[in-house]
């Protein structure tokens, strides 16, 4: 067999359905952290699924620089998520909030979309909307009594308004993946 027939034949494998194997988070990672082995394994996908991906034999020249933006477990790899801390964008802030038991979704993940929102100060008032759009970025592990403090990225005045809010007043509605 020439090369140029192991080349044909390899073009004809990756169109017919051939997978390549590419880096994938395999644990949240703060924008900033270096990335080490555990946070990352292989999973194979079909070509031309994205643009920019580390394939998996690069794995060696990825571990040991930071993540650019926080990542997500399941998220491919791309080389844009790598680099000098890009986070948070120029347009978006940051704001964490302690949250009491109940007053977040049990299922909450980093990369959920959020409304944040407060009571009203009335009973037949409707709830005060504090950050009408936001992505969860991090969540600390729930303390005994099921509180924790979870950050959101969402525009600079939303952000001052949940730092400003009442500690342990404010809730989250978990909002459709699309916005």
């Amino acid at each position: 067999m020439t090369l140029g027939s192991i080349g044909v034949l390899g073009m004809l494998f990756l169109k017919v359905g051939g997978r390549i194997p590419v880096l994938v988070v395999a644990q949240s990672v703060p924008a900033g952290q270096v990335l080490t082995a555990p946070d990352l394994q292989v999973v194979e996908i079909a070509p031309g699924t994205l643009t920019g991906i580390v394939p998996s034999e690069r794995e060696a020249t990825i571990l040991g620089q930071p993540a650019a933006v926080p990542l997500v477990p399941g998220e491919v790899l791309t080389q844009s998520l790598i680099g000098v801390a890009q986070f948070p964008p120029t347009d978006q802030a940051v704001a964490s909030m302690h949250l009491k038991s109940g007053s977040f979704p049990p299922d909450l993940t980093p990369g959920s979309h959020v409304q944040v929102v407060a009571p009203s100060a009335s009973p037949t008032s409707p709830v005060q909307i504090v950050a009408d759009t936001a992505t969860v970025t991090k969540i600390s592990t729930p303390d005994d009594q099921g509180s924790a403090v979870v950050s959101v990225l969402t525009d600079p005045t939303s952000a001052q308004h949940v730092g400003a809010a009442q500690t342990d007043t404010l809730a989250l509605v978990l909002q459709p993946a699309g916005g």
